[in-house]
């Protein structure tokens, strides 16, 4: 298992139905971690990338009707 973290901030301001779809992300297969910013204005995803990869985790995040872009480290 190779586990990965990435981190995400929305382009739009948070919404509360936001938080349906956040938490349905639990459910997928391979996604460890979901975690809300304090601040609501972004995600930190842990994902196993033995299962996974980048481009399924913001297919994902898309399909999920969420705004966001991945923050460069």
């Amino acid at each position: 298992m190779t586990k990965v973290e990435v981190q995400y901030e929305f382009t739009a301001p948070f919404q509360e139905a936001w938080t349906e779809a956040i938490e349905r992300l639990h459910g997928v297969y391979g996604m460890q971690m979901i975690q809300l910013s304090p601040q609501l204005d972004g995600l930190k995803i842990g994902y196993d990338a033995s299962r996974l990869k980048l481009t399924d985790v913001e297919n994902r995040l898309r399909h999920a009707g969420l705004p966001v872009r991945r923050v460069e480290a």
